[in-house]
């Protein structure tokens, strides 16, 4: 710890239980508490040292934070054991676990230690999860031990609601289960210069940008993108020739490129190095893709509405809900010739003034600093 949390008794001590410190969980942190009041908290940051987690603590740096690494290692109950020494020793006034098993990992530790105790729940449920005895097992388990934690916070309804439809013991504590949406730094998103993507890139004018933005992970259906591409090539009277721009890493990135390369499209996907500012991306694409089989509660297209993109989504669980009521077009999950067909669309009749139009109402609507007031009084309550 730095000498200033020691200096300053008065500060309440957070830790930040964060299994893995990337995508939407380390912006989720980096948004809302950079909006807490920066003088009245000591954050201790406890996470896997992934590549991200340098941007985060880079996001932090005007807070007081400590960082507690923990290397990964997948066939090694290292992580377990950190968050236990952790909480058991560190005499921390409220612990915020980020996810389900950084939950799991927390519960036993802050009861023994009678630490408060909050979890975001990032993701949702699938019913393969629990396949087979050691799905069995495992949803005992989270039946189990999620009544033990003083609040479970959700980020939006469709993630509430399938939490309670899969684990449903918890109908019986209801007061420990809340939900209020994810929010973005909204001036972050407005007013920005876009980038000169077909500069950058050494494309031609007549190119039809389609921005894919988030980590190569199967529900973030980055193949059913490129199927609907395929198709798109195939048309003869386009009056734009798409091409997909992509970025960021991790996940199945590898098996990706191979799915390209076996299509023959490898030469009309274009790859952009991580980037923890996307705002100048966002700006200079034609449209977004987010073709996700499911979410939570993603952050990316609040951010494309604030930045006046055109948006394609799906209506999958979690995104549906942060797309309705929104010019937005949406198609169904998995569906690659819907996906082609709306892209197409975009592409004759562009709706770049119908985002411009809505990026007011994008701002009101999505503002972080709503739902960090929220969790700071969430927090400050549970230190009462």
């Amino acid at each position: 710890m730095n000498t200033e949390s020691k200096l300053n008794s008065k500060k309440y001590r957070i830790l930040l239980v964060i299994r893995w410190p990337v995508g939407g969980i380390r912006t989720f942190i980096r948004y809302v508490y950079n909006n807490f009041d920066h003088s009245r908290y000591s954050l201790t940051i406890l996470a896997q040292d992934q590549p991200e987690l340098r941007t985060l603590l880079d996001d932090l740096r005007n807070l007081d934070v400590t960082y507690i690494p923990v290397q990964y290692e997948p066939r090694q109950p290292g992580f377990l054991l950190s968050v236990a020494k952790t909480i058991l020793l560190g005499r921390y006034d409220v612990i915020h676990s980020q996810g389900f098993m950084s939950g799991i990992y927390s519960t036993i530790p802050a009861r023994l230690s009678r630490t408060k105790h909050v979890m975001t729940s990032h993701d949702v449920l699938l019913p393969k999860q629990f396949v087979g005895l050691k799905g069995f097992l495992k949803k005992k388990l989270f039946a189990f031990l999620f009544p033990m934690i003083d609040v479970i916070h959700s980020v939006s309804n469709d993630a509430s609601t399938n939490l309670i439809e899969t684990i449903p013991n918890l109908k019986k504590y209801n007061e420990k289960c809340i939900t209020f949406p994810n929010g973005i730094e909204v001036e972050r998103f407005s007013g920005v210069e876009s980038r000169d993507l077909r500069k950058e890139l050494d494309l031609p004018d007549d190119t039809f940008l389609i921005g894919f933005l988030g980590r190569f992970m199967s529900q973030k259906g980055f193949r059913y993108l490129v199927d609907a591409l395929e198709i798109l090539l195939k048309s003869t009277d386009l009056p734009k020739k798409p091409v997909i721009v992509a970025t960021g890493y991790g996940g199945f990135i590898r098996e990706d490129k191979g799915y390209l390369k076996r299509k023959g499209l490898e030469y009309h996907v274009n790859f952009l190095p991580f980037s923890p500012n996307i705002a100048p991306i966002l700006k200079g694409l034609d449209v977004l893709a987010i073709p996700s089989l499911w979410e939570a509660c993603p952050l990316l297209p609040m951010e494309a509405m604030v930045a006046g993109v055109p948006l394609i989504g799906t209506d999958c669980i979690g995104l549906r809900e942060v797309l309705s009521d929104t010019p937005c077009m949406m198609v169904a999950a998995g569906n690659s010739i819907g996906l082609a067909g709306a892209i197409e669309a975009e592409i004759r009749t562009s709706s770049k003034a119908k985002a411009i139009e809505f990026t007011e109402e994008a701002r009101r609507r999505f503002d972080v600093r709503q739902q960090a007031a929220r969790m700071e009084a969430l927090i400050l309550n549970l230190l009462d």
